[in-house]
């Protein structure tokens, strides 16, 4: 993992100078079979040591503070791209991950009213993807100002549920509206485990969606287990922006 201050300071000044990327991985809806959403990921070409693992890059700016610069470049980004495919007719909502560390200042909330604002991106289509929801201290501070923003139209959505960084109790305590169910349990083909997230999760009005869809296999079985929507590379692999869309124009249902 990179640890050293030599290159944290480089992940700063990538930040600064814009050097890193967002791309962007599709959602179908599983009963139309739709692309209805996409999730941005950031991603870091480091220009001697070539692309650094998000895990990395994004652990190194938690540990520096530099999170809350990746966040709100993340979320300029999502906002702007999201608000200039509407521009030019695709109607889709835009994932953005944040860090509960995020959450933990008002700088956050700040800076997510001023961006939806500013890129005149309605708030219906931007979903708030919180990660490793167990690091959040303070539930109901974080519930609250959440339920703000949702007030506002923004999706909240709990990341990585299955992987030990998640539970539905947590979804359920932050009013998310969303449950993400992780590629593990996809991988591992524990469908009644996903099935049973489902069952639980709509009883209490979210939605849920299955990420790293690998195969015909489990894009069938996590639609018979009743998700909502589905990502992973079988449908399509994380792309820059404009390759995503050479591949939704093409894309058949």
């Amino acid at each position: 993992m990179v640890t050293c201050e030599a290159e944290a300071k480089e992940l700063s000044d990538a930040i600064a100078a814009r050097q890193l990327e967002i791309h962007v991985q599709p959602q179908i809806d599983l009963a139309t079979g739709e692309v209805v959403a996409v999730e941005g990921l950031s991603r870091w070409m480091h220009p001697t040591r070539g692309p650094i693992p998000p895990a990395e890059f994004i652990a190194l700016a938690e540990a520096t503070g530099s999170i809350h610069d990746l966040g709100l470049f993340a979320l300029q980004e999502c906002c702007r791209i999201g608000r200039e495919w509407r521009e030019h007719g695709n109607m889709l909502s835009v994932a953005v991950n944040v860090s509960p560390l995020q959450l933990e200042t008002d700088l956050f909330f700040d800076e997510l009213e001023r961006q939806l604002a500013e890129s005149g991106l309605p708030p219906a289509a931007l979903i708030v993807e919180v990660t490793e929801a167990e690091r959040i201290d303070d539930y109901a501070v974080v519930a609250g100002r959440l339920d703000i923003i949702q007030h506002w139209g923004v999706t909240v959505s709990i990341d990585d549920f299955g992987s030990g960084h998640s539970s539905i109790e947590r979804a359920v305590a932050v009013h998310a509206r969303e449950l993400k169910i992780d590629r593990s349990l996809v991988a591992a083909g524990d469908w009644d485990a996903v099935a049973d997230a489902v069952t639980v999760a709509h009883r209490s009005g979210m939605r849920v969606v299955a990420e790293g869809v690998e195969t015909q296999d489990q894009l069938e079985h996590i639609t018979a287990a009743g998700c909502d929507r589905g990502q992973g590379f079988h449908i399509a692999r994380p792309s820059p922006p404009d390759v995503f869309e050479d591949w939704l124009r093409s894309f058949v249902r």
